[in-house]
């Protein structure tokens, strides 16, 4: 299966068959991923299915019914979305991520499968990658801060037009107190804890923390209200 192949792009040959997949829009190999099991689907929006194992299906189905409209809803802060299918895979429970933002299929952990769609905000982040790290990536890692503090700030805007501007802010609140704990734990001179870090001789595994998420979205958020307010940042940068 794949989000952008289909029977159609298949040839038998003797008992094999050759599958074909064409992405149009340059990704960085980060990006590229390959997933093989014994799957279903079901439609879940008009450009968006949800693929599982089939013990999970229906449940999947359910608690990613609202994805359309963060897809719409994103759409209406960052522009047209250009990549056609924005389809999800839940992953068995050893993925080790809430979410991974393949372009046009979305890895998700089978631990987003409340029931009850309370957990359903991930999808949120991981569709606002498909403008802040699909579209435009970090040059290295470096810098990974402009992944993620963006797709934060865009991800809590999406939920603040599909819930409330309270939701937003408390959400952004948390991921501060977040923050806090993080730094405390890794040490307030620990040169981790900046936005550009160095990464000479060091893992980027190994520097990964809440921090180029929940100090970068901190950041734009200044920068937000210095710009003139909500709205104003994003509108100036495309």
């Amino acid at each position: 299966m794949s989000a952008i192949g289909s029977e159609a792009n298949s040839k038998a040959h003797s008992k094999e068959r050759i599958f074909s997949f064409a992405q149009d829009i340059p990704i960085p190999s980060y990006l590229i991923a390959i997933a093989v099991g014994a799957l279903e689907s079901r439609d879940i929006g008009p450009r968006s299915k949800v693929w599982s194992e089939k013990e999970f299906i229906e449940a999947a189905a359910y608690e990613f019914a609202n994805t359309e409209h963060q897809l719409k809803t994103a759409e209406e802060i960052c522009g047209p979305y250009l990549w056609g299918r924005y389809d999800l895979l839940v992953l068995p429970p050893s993925f080790p991520f809430g979410g991974m933002e393949n372009p046009c299929l979305t890895f998700v952990t089978p631990t987003l499968l409340a029931g009850d769609r309370s957990l359903a905000n991930v999808v949120a982040h991981e569709i606002a990658h498909s403008w802040t790290g699909n579209l435009v990536t970090n040059a290295n890692f470096e810098h990974f801060w402009l992944n993620e503090g963006f797709t934060v700030l865009i991800e809590r805007k999406i939920v603040g037009r599909l819930e409330n501007a309270q939701l937003q802010d408390f959400e952004a609140y948390d991921g501060l107190q977040e923050l806090k704990d993080t730094i405390k734990r890794m040490g307030s001179e620990n040169p981790l804890t900046k936005l550009v870090v160095d990464l000479k001789g060091i893992h980027p595994d190994d520097a990964f923390s809440t921090v180029p998420y929940e100090k970068g979205q901190l950041f734009l958020r200044y920068l937000e209200k210095t710009v003139g307010g909500p709205g104003k940042l994003l509108t100036s940068l495309w």
